[in-house]
C-alpha cells in the first residue's frame, strides 16, 4: 500500500537501510547470517543512483544506541526497514524486530517528515510474531510507514531509484525472472563491508539458487509461503558464481547455498512441470566447482533445504548430488529435511513432502553418503529434521507417531544433525492460514518437545559430536557468568559452552568433553596443560574437583606420563589427542 508521502524529488543523497532481520522457509537473515534483502536492495539503488549514500545498520545496533541512531537518521532522505519473521526460531546472534518496536522506533517525531518504506517478508506476507499464532496484517504498520512493499522489494525500490518519485510507485510489482535483478545482486555485494561482523569474519551470506517451490504444481505444503511465488525462478550457475566472486572480493569467506526449497532439484529441467523433479548432478557440479574456483580460500560452504521426497524418489541422482556437495563443501554440513510430521493423517491433510517410509529412506541414504567425518571433525553432510505442530489433522496420536519414528532412528543407529520442533505461524494465502479445528494443547506440545530433547537429542548429539570432536573457528556469542557460548559459522551450528576468562572477538578452536540435549561442553583446542585453569579440568567428565586441584597444584607436568601419574583414572584417547605440554 502507499500513503501520501511527504517527499518527492529528483534524487536522494542519503538513505538509511535498517535490517530488522528475516527468517523464512528458505532464507535466514539473523546474525551472523546476512540475507539477500540488504544486498539486493542496496544493489537496486546503486544500479540507478550510484552516488547515493546508503547507511546500513542492524536492529540490534539501533537498540544499543537508540538516541544516536535517531540523531543520525534525521538528516536522511529516506528510511527503509527490512523485516520478516515467517518461521519461528530462537536466536543467539541477534533478535528480530517486533511489531511494537517497528511502530515505536519509526514513529518518532524527529522522523515524521522523512519517507519510510517497509520491505521484506512482513510487507509481502504479513507480520509473523511467534509460533502458534496467526500473522498480523502489515497494514498495522501504516503509519509510520508511507510505503509497504507487497511485491519484490528490490524491484520496487529499483523502480523508485530511477527517478526518485514516490507518487506513482507500484509497491506490488514483482520480477518476471531472476535475470532482471542480477546486476542488482552484483552491485549490492559491497554493502557487506558495513556489516558489524565483517572485519572479524563473523558473517555468512545466504545465496539464492531459485525462488519458489517445485511442489507449487500440487499446491505445496499447506502452511508454506514458498508456493505463493508461483513458478520457481532459477538463477544460472554462471550468475550465482559471479555473485559469490563479488562477495569474496569484498572479504566474505562463508557462504550458505540456502535460498531454495530443495537444493537437490536446482537446475532440473523438470522444475515447473513435475512435483518432484529429477536432480541434475551435472549442473550442481558446475555450481559448486565454480564457487570453489572463484572463492579458493573460503572458510565455510554449506547448504540448507533438501526435500526428503526428492531423495526417496530419485535415490541414484540424489546420491550423486550428495557426493558432489561433499567433494566441494566444508564438513559439518546439514541438509534440512522439512518432513514436518510422521503422522499419515497430517501428511495427507496438509500435502506434506514425504511419507514416513520415504523419509526413512532419505535419512538412510544421507547417512550412508554423508556420515563419514574428517579426523576428529564433524560428519560431512547429515540430515536435519523439521517437525511442525498446529497443522490440521493433528491428534494425540501425532505425538506418538513422531516419537516412535525418532526412536526407530536411534534403534537403526542413524544420525540426525538436529531436530527443530516448532509451532506454525498461520499466514493469509496459505490453506492452513484459513483453516480452523482442533490443535494439540500447548502443555502437551511443550511436554512432547521436552521428551524429544531428553530422550532423542541427547543421544543424537553424542553421535554427531562424540567426545574429542574438534569444533573449529567458533565465535563467542554470549557470556553467562564464567561460561561463554560459542558457535562456528555454518548451517545450524552447535552451541558450545566453554569456561572463559577474557572475552574475545577472535574465533577459537574447541574440543568436545560433554553433552547436553542441544549443546556441547567444550574446552580450548589444543588444551595446554600448563595454562589450563581449574575450571577447565573440572569440566572433564571423571576428573572432578579433587583431581582438577591435584593437576593444578603439580609443578612438573611435562608429558602425558607426568599427567597420568597425578591421576588414578586413565586418560581417554579422545582427551590425549587434545592436550599439549608446551
Amino acid at each position: 500500500m502507499v500513503m501520501t508521502p511527504s517527499w518527492s524529488g529528483p534524487n536522494l543523497e542519503r538513505i538509511i537501510l535498517v535490517d530488522g532481520y528475516v527468517d523464512e522457509p528458505t532464507c535466514l537473515g539473523v546474525p551472523p547470517y546476512l540475507s539477500i534483502y540488504p544486498r539486493y536492495i542496496a544493489g537496486a539503488i546503486w544500479t540507478h543512483s550510484p552516488t547515493t549514500e546508503i547507511h546500513y545498520v542492524t536492529i540490534d545496533q539501533v537498540r544499543k544506541s537508540f538516541e544516536k541512531a535517531h540523531t543520525s537518521w534525521t538528516s536522511a532522505d529516506l528510511i527503509i526497514l527490512i523485516a520478516g519473521m515467517i518461521v519461528p526460531g530462537k536466536y543467539l546472534g541477534g533478535t528480530p524486530i517486533s511489531l511494537r518496536e517497528a511502530k515505536e522506533i519509526f514513529s518518532a517525531e524527529s522522523l515524521s517528515t522523512i519517507p519510510k518504506i517497509l520491505a521484506g517478508p512482513w510487507g509481502r506476507f504479513g507480520c509473523g510474531l511467534q509460533g502458534g499464532q496467526l500473522a498480523k496484517s502489515a497494514d498495522l504498520l501504516s503509519p509510520p510507514f508511507d510505503i509497504i512493499i507487497d511485491g519484490d522489494s528490490e524491484v520496487v525500490i529499483g523502480n523508485l531509484a530511477r527517478d526518485w518519485k514516490l507518487n506513482n510507485l507500484d509497491p506490488s510489482i514483482t520480477r518476471t525472472s531472476a535475470d532482471e535483478i542480477e546486476e542488482y545482486i552484483r552491485r549490492g555485494s559491497s554493502i557487506v563491508t558495513q556489516y558489524f561482523g565483517h572485519s572479524i569474519g563473523y558473517l555468512i551470506c545466504e545465496i539464492e539458487t531459485y525462488r519458489g517451490c517445485p511442489r507449487f504444481v500440487s499446491g505445496g505444503c499447506s502452511f508454506c509461503i514458498e508456493p505463493l511465488y508461483g513458478v520457481p525462478q532459477q538463477r544460472s550457475a554462471k550468475n550465482i558464481i559471479k555473485e559469490v566472486e563479488c562477495l569474496y572480493q569484498q572479504g566474505v569467506r562463508a557462504f550458505r547455498i540456502g535460498r531454495q526449497a530443495d537444493l537437490f532439484t536446482y537446475g532440473s529441467p523438470e522444475i515447473g512441470v513435475e512435483e518432484f523433479p529429477t536432480p541434475n548432478p551435472q549442473l550442481i557440479e558446475e555450481l559448486f566447482s565454480g564457487i570453489r574456483r572463484v572463492a579458493p580460500e573460503l572458510s565455510v560452504l554449506h547448504i540448507d533445504n533438501v526435500n526428503p521426497g526428492t531423495v526417496a524418489r530419485h535415490p541414484f541422482e540424489s546420491k550423486q548430488v550428495a557426493k558432489i556437495i561433499i567433494k566441494y563443501h566444508t564438513a559439518g554440513d546439514v541438509a534440512a529435511f522439512g518432513v514436518e510430521s510422521f503422522d499419515s493423517e497430517v501428511i495427507k491433510r496438509n500435502n506434506l513432502k514425504a511419507t514416513p517410509e520415504e523419509s526413512l529412506r532419505a535419512i538412510r541414504l544421507l547417512n550412508e553418503v554423508g556420515g563419514m567425518r574428517p579426523s576428529w571433525g564433524l560428519p560431512h553432510l547429515l540430515p536435519g529434521i523439521n517437525l511442525l505442530y498446529g497443522l490440521p489433522g493433528e491428534s494425540k496420536k501425532t505425538l506418538s507417531h513422531n516419537i516412535e519414528f525418532l526412536k526407530k532412528l536411534l534403534e537403526e543407529e542413524l544420525v540426525i544433525r538436529r531436530i527443530n520442533v516448532r509451532q506454525i505461524i498461520g499466514f493469509s494465502g496459505t490453506s492452513v492460514g484459513e483453516q480452523k479445528g482442533k490443535r494439540i494443547k500447548p502443555n502437551r506440545f511443550h511436554h512432547h518437545k521436552k521428551q524429544i530433547r531428553d530422550s532423542i537429542d541427547r543421544v543424537m548429539i553424542k553421535r554427531v559430536a562424540p567426545a574429542g570432536t574438534i569444533i573449529t573457528s567458533a565465535f563467542l556469542e554470549r557470556v553467562d557468568g564464567k561460561m561463554g557460548v560459542f558457535r562456528s559459522l555454518g548451517t545450524y551450528p552447535l552451541q558450545c559452552h566453554s569456561p572463559i576468562d577474557v572475552s574475545s572477538k577472535s574465533p577459537v578452536d574447541l574440543f568436545v568433553v560433554d553433552h547436553g540435549p542441544r549443546s556441547l561442553t567444550t574446552l580450548p583446542y589444543p588444551l595446554n596443560v600448563s595454562e589450563a585453569s581449574l575450571a577447565h579440568w573440572k569440566k572433564i567428565p571423571g576428573f572432578g574437583a579433587k583431581r582438577a586441584a591435584r593437576i593444578k597444584s603439580s609443578q612438573n607436568i611435562q608429558s602425558l606420563e607426568d599427567l597420568q601419574s597425578q591421576l588414578d583414572v586413565d586418560i581417554p584417547s579422545w582427551l590425549q589427542h587434545a592436550l599439549t605440554f608446551d
